[in-house]
């Protein structure tokens, strides 16, 4: 599973605004992740986009009428058959209605009979968003239940620069993601802490030393924890900045704590870990580190030798509450079970989630990994060579499992 989405019937309703075109983006961004789309749009959505061109995205029919000539009725089929709704682009007049309950259209009908979770993305001009009416009628339909997302600010299509862009079309993934997440999960509600990454260990101001760690798995488990009810917050060394990005037009970058060395990783995780239910260390830390010289260091010899110390161990110096799940990660080019096993033992891990760094399947920097899972129960469990999505969800289940 890649998509908390996938195979779901989400209906997209396109209202009235010069945005009405990159609902077109949002659609086809959501059938790529395995989504059913339907779209419902407004009369004067069809002003600015055709329905033609939802079809041909959702391969789906487009309803723009609140009548037909068939004995389906399409608000109450459409509020039934919707696991979510979303209102992308959604006009001032369309949450005016929602806050009044009118239902005159097709959109407004479908607002008012559905009980599944239904998402409003606001988009307009800066004066009409700001307007206390505008903001007294969001405020009114967030308390009816509606899941309502924060514009974006920037240049306008009216020439003017402020609040009520349409948001990238990513943190709207991410927004249905946070508020459509698994309620009873056995993650639902968890607050999760994930390292991410490799450390860098500074030699002199030009120089270091790290790893190929790029964070991939690390953002991977910690979407799937976001996608299974879990409140997530990341520790990050030198990870991928296409990787972070993305993570952070998705869920921003209120809960991930940027650090350099493992002296810092290590302070940090020391000042989040009582308050944090699950501990994943996915991070690659480094095992050494050097005196860091103020000034850079001249080449002058054939050779430079460095004094290598051991930096301190992070889980070591933990203090595992009872009610606390410790799962760490062995990367390894042989012998991987066998280093895996003496690691869960050693750092008193409830899990370790061991991957191999060398030969085709190597983890490190790719989007594919393949994964062994050892318990401190004694359990093990592999899981085949596929995407790192996939497989954190996949393993993630099987924790679940083991925990409950």
């Amino acid at each position: 599973m890649d998509s908390i989405i996938k195979d779901k019937n989400i209906t997209v309703c396109v209202t009235g605004g010069i945005a009405a075109y990159k609902a077109v983006y949002l659609c086809s961004f959501l059938k790529k992740k395995g989504a059913i789309v339907r779209v419902i749009m407004s009369k004067s959505a069809t002003e600015f986009v055709t329905p033609l061109t939802f079809k041909s995205i959702t391969n789906n029919p487009v309803i723009t009428t609140m009548f037909d000539n068939s004995d389906f009725i399409p608000h109450i089929g459409i509020s039934e058959l919707s696991d979510i709704i979303i209102v992308a682009p959604a006009t001032a007049n369309c949450i005016a209605k929602a806050a009044s309950g009118i239902a005159d259209d097709m959109i407004s009908t479908v607002l008012l009979s559905a009980t599944c979770p239904k998402i409003i993305v606001p988009a307009m001009n800066t004066q009409m968003y700001v307007n206390p009416v505008t903001q007294r009628n969001i405020n009114t339909i967030k308390n009816f239940g509606f899941l309502v997302m924060e514009p974006d600010t920037g240049l306008m299509a009216c020439g003017t620069t402020g609040v009520g862009r349409f948001p990238e079309i990513e943190s709207i993934y991410g927004f249905i993601i946070q508020n459509c997440a698994a309620r009873n999960h056995y993650f639902s509600g968890k607050k999760v802490l994930i390292t991410a990454g490799g450390t860098i260990e500074d030699i002199d101001p030009v120089r270091y030393i790290s790893n190929r760690s790029s964070g991939k798995t690390a953002f991977a488990f910690a979407e799937t924890f976001i996608s299974l009810g879990a409140s997530v917050t990341i520790i990050a060394g030198n990870v991928s900045d296409i990787i972070m990005d993305s993570y952070i037009k998705k869920y921003g970058n209120e809960n991930i704590i940027s650090v350099r060395s493992a002296h810092d990783m290590k302070k940090s995780v020391e000042e989040k870990i009582n308050s944090t239910d699950i501990l994943c260390m996915c991070a690659a830390v480094a095992d050494y580190t050097t005196e860091c010289n103020t000034l850079k260091i001249k080449k002058n010899e054939n050779t430079l030798n460095l004094s290598l110390i051991k930096t301190l161990d992070i889980l070591g110096s933990l203090h595992k509450k009872t009610n606390q799940v410790f799962i760490g990660f062995a990367a390894e080019s042989n012998n991987l079970e066998l280093y895996a096993s003496e690691k869960l033992n050693k750092k008193s891990l409830d899990f370790v989630i061991a991957n191999q760094i060398t030969g085709e399947k190597t983890a490190f920097g790719g989007d594919k990994s393949e994964l062994i899972v050892l318990s401190n129960t004694g359990k093990r469990e592999s899981f085949f060579y596929k995407s790192k999505n996939e497989n954190a969800y996949l393993v993630l289940e099987y924790i679940a499992r083991s925990l409950s």
